[in-house]
């Protein structure tokens, strides 16, 4: 019984360390500006539906009933997706930006077998201009 149970913890050990693919390069620590955003949304309603203080509620939702992924739209590089410690219990710490313009600190960085999504390892988030 010892050594199923400690199979059974080891094997919930290896799933919650694959759930984020490790880093195969990192940037030097950088500085972006923009929205944060629910992802799916943002993908499938564009600017107009998908942005703003008028699809908060919706975001939340998506991120919090359905496993919904949070990335910033930049002012001027595009759309990166919050990666490590600040995608864990559902985006918390960025759930309360949403949908607000922030200026955010940390590195960019390309994960395995994830080449065509532009990831963002988020370590500082304020609103822009405070």
């Amino acid at each position: 019984m010892r050594r199923v149970l400690l199979l059974g913890v080891g094997l919930a050990f290896a799933a919650q360390v694959s759930a984020q693919e490790p880093v195969i390069k990192r940037s030097a620590p950088m500085t972006m500006t923009g929205e944060i955003v629910d992802i799916s949304c943002y993908k499938s309603k564009g600017v107009a539906g998908g942005t703003g203080a008028a699809h908060v509620d919706c975001a939340k939702i998506c991120i919090l009933q359905k496993d919904g992924a949070v990335g910033i739209l930049t002012d001027g590089d595009g759309l990166f997706k919050i990666w490590g410690a600040a995608a864990k219990d559902k985006f918390a710490k960025v759930q309360p930006y949403i949908g607000q313009q922030v200026e955010i600190t940390g590195t960019e960085v390309t994960l395995s077998n994830n080449y065509d999504v532009r990831s963002f390892d988020l370590q500082t988030v304020k609103r822009k201009g405070k």
